[in-house]
């Protein structure tokens, strides 16, 4: 069985991509699902405080794009059990902070990863879904820095 691809290699092949590598379709994948739980991410900010808050969203916000590039590179090698790393990944990681649409297509394709199907149809959503993840981590990050901050970010 081939080991997961690590994320070291993932880090590397990201230059090649951008953040946003997914091409629109226009609709939004499981609409039902909430992208982002905002009062979570405010619960965190409460209780961890605003700095460390901003410092987790920054390390999420490169774990989505290293979790993304590892999960492409992934596939196109084959490499199911890679698939079922960075899709376990970013289950965990999305559960943890807050975005379960994200979390629950990412389970969807660790499961299929598991039956020994790299789902490259599945994954065509999940890019979307990460990439909406992703616009949505960076929009809460400036509106978190902008109210940690106070008003003089405004000004600058």
């Amino acid at each position: 069985m081939p080991s997961p691809i690590p994320l070291s290699a993932a880090k590397a092949s990201r230059a090649d991509k951008a953040p946003g590598m997914v091409e629109e379709r226009g609709l939004e994948p499981l609409p039902g699902i909430p992208l982002v739980e905002e009062e979570r991410l405010r619960r965190y900010a409460g209780s961890l405080g605003d700095r460390a808050l901003s410092e987790i969203l920054a390390l999420y916000a490169e774990c989505l794009v290293d979790a993304g590039v590892g999960l492409d590179l992934a596939l196109q090698l084959g490499a199911v059990d890679g698939v079922r790393h960075y899709a376990y990944l970013l289950t965990g990681t999305a559960a943890e902070m807050g975005t379960p649409r994200l979390a629950h297509i990412s389970r969807f394709l660790a499961r299929r990863a598991t039956q020994g199907v790299a789902e490259a149809d599945a994954l065509g959503t999940l890019r979307q879904v990460l990439t909406h993840t992703q616009a949505a981590v960076s929009d809460l990050m400036d509106r978190h820095l902008q109210v940690a901050r106070g008003p003089q970010v405004a000004r600058a």
